[in-house]
């Protein structure tokens, strides 16, 4: 078992340090006291005047800190930084591309020790579309990415962020930018003005989002780089799960994959995984997608319904000494098959500080 070394501060009483990481002065002193030499045991209810530091149970440490809601507390002491590329095409008939995007983010991932703590902050975030007329688009996105950055947060067991340290932080940019700046952008004031009820669905949308931890966390998990990096930390315990998912090609379609693990290559240091999708065809209506492919695709495209398909491919390489992904590809698509496809490559590539 690995211990924590707390560092005595001017100030601390064993009553003050007990209440901090709320157990009982006893326990604290009997865990210290079987973890330490002689000289630094602590006798008495007071701390000795020589000790400089109290040897302290991690567990107790880390239920502690996922109990503070003072993000100010929290000291990170791992960094890794990440450079990650997306590459997002709407293709037609196989050939034609009618839409081509391409994201560039940078990432500065800090953990705390003996804990599932982390802080990541978004150091560059840039992008290039094709055709033109959607980079106005691609710029409001960009404006409501950076409004959840920095976010400091806990990783559940089961591999999804459940608590954000800094919620308030994010949820006050929201409201300062839904309050002073929406209305002047040039996506909103043109919605405004043509679709009013999808501008009011920004401002709802946004309110859950960034008010409501629970929607934040879900909406953290479909950025592809938590995806695969909640994921990849959990390391050989992550088990086969269930992905669920609205669909981007037909309005209001619920799409559930079942995702099986395997490992690709593993040695003393490093551990390559392969997570392979298999859409879950149950409830999954044929004729319903027919009718709406037959309203929304076919006047353009001229071709006939063929079948329906998700693809789910992810391949990453962990360290296996902390966890932390060092590069990563993945591979996810929808598409009528032969007739029009959505796709998104993205990759992770750990770098240097």
């Amino acid at each position: 078992m690995k211990f924590i070394k707390y560092k005595i501060n001017k100030g601390d009483t064993l009553e003050s340090i007990a209440g901090k990481y709320e157990i009982s002065i006893e326990d604290l002193k009997s865990f210290h006291n079987s973890h330490c030499g002689f000289a630094s045991m602590i006798i008495s209810d007071k701390l000795p005047i020589q000790l400089e530091y109290l040897v302290i149970n991690p567990i107790t440490y880390k239920e502690a800190i996922n109990k503070t809601d003072n993000p100010e507390e929290l000291n990170f002491n791992q960094n890794v930084r990440y450079r990650c590329e997306q590459l997002n095409i709407s293709r037609v008939n196989n050939e034609t591309i009618t839409l081509s995007a391409s994201t560039y983010s940078e990432f500065l991932v800090q953990k705390m020790d003996y804990t599932d703590v982390f802080n990541v902050a978004l150091t560059d975030f840039n992008f290039t579309v094709d055709p033109i007329i959607y980079e106005k688009g691609f710029l409001f996105a960009q404006k409501l990415e950076k409004l959840r950055f920095p976010i400091t947060f806990n990783i559940s067991e089961t591999g999804f962020m459940n608590k954000i340290f800094n919620h308030d932080e994010i949820e006050k940019k929201w409201i300062k930018f839904r309050d002073f700046s929406l209305a002047n952008d040039d996506v909103y004031k043109q919605l405004s003005s043509q679709a009013p009820k999808q501008a009011e669905d920004i401002i709802i949308t946004g309110n859950k989002e960034f008010m409501e931890i629970k929607s934040l966390c879900r909406t953290m998990d479909k950025n592809l780089f938590f995806h695969i990096f909640f994921r990849a930390y959990q390391g050989g315990n992550l088990k086969d799960y269930e992905l669920n998912q609205f669909s981007q090609l037909f309005p209001n379609v619920d799409l559930t994959t079942d995702v099986v693990r395997s490992v690709v290559t593993e040695d003393d240091n490093f551990v390559t995984y392969r997570l392979v999708g298999t859409l879950n065809r149950k409830g999954l209506s044929e004729e319903g997608l027919k009718e709406m492919y037959d309203k929304i695709y076919k006047p353009s495209i001229n071709y006939s319904y063929t079948e329906f398909d998700f693809v789910y491919r992810i391949t990453y390489t962990i360290d296996k000494s902390f966890n932390f992904v060092t590069d990563a590809k993945a591979s996810i698509a929808e598409k009528v098959k032969n007739n029009f496809e959505v796709i998104t490559e993205y990759k992770i590539k750990k770098v240097e500080l």
